[in-house]
């Protein structure tokens, strides 16, 4: 059975999370930021895929931000014994966090949900990387907002009333806390 080499899974998140981001040319991605793009006529599955595909950007963001500063966060998932067989041979921290779990396979990673990845950040990452505070405050003050607004409704139903681009929404929630994750990625310790 072949092995699944999951070294670079940090920065193969980060490139998902801003496919996610710009996938639906609502925002871009240039050097290192995220910009709101000429929005065209969107119709209500289109805007309700955008707020799904961001707010799951956010999360992947904020989970490959963890992985790169070397923050565990994700738990063994039982019965998961199946499957590609994992390793992370080019990243030490990364195959000794598999070892001590006990991870044989890549069905048993757990990587939780963004509640649990946000009080790892709150809890370790801000502070091991010396992460403005103020910045910390807001990334988790924004998605906690996410998660009570749209995350979760967009994410397992579709409301018609959801189908609209809101602007105001885009420009001072979605995209400061995109840009925020991105400064957090690429911060270093």
């Amino acid at each position: 059975m072949k092995n699944v080499d999951i070294s670079t899974i940090d920065e193969e998140n980060y490139a998902y999370a801003v496919h996610l981001a710009t996938s639906n040319n609502i925002l871009s991605h240039s050097k290192g930021s995220f910009v709101l793009n000429d929005i065209h006529e969107n119709d209500a599955f289109e805007a309700v895929d955008f707020w799904r595909n961001a707010s799951l950007a956010a999360e992947i963001l904020l989970k490959a931000s963890l992985l790169k500063h070397q923050i565990p966060f994700f738990k063994k998932r039982a019965h998961g014994e199946y499957g590609e067989r994992v390793t992370a041979r080019n990243n030490p921290w990364l195959e000794e966090t598999l070892k001590t779990l006990q991870i044989d396979y890549i069905a048993e990673i757990n990587t939780g949900t963004i509640s649990t990845a946000l009080r790892s950040a709150e809890e370790l990452l801000f502070e091991k990387i010396s992460f403005d505070p103020k910045k910390a405050k807001l990334i988790s003050e924004m998605i906690y907002i996410i998660i009570r607004t749209r995350r979760n409704r967009n994410s397992h139903f579709f409301f018609p009333s959801q189908g609209k681009i809101e602007i105001p929404e885009v420009e001072m929630l979605y995209l400061p806390l995109l840009n925020l994750l991105e400064d957090l990625y690429h911060q270093t310790s």
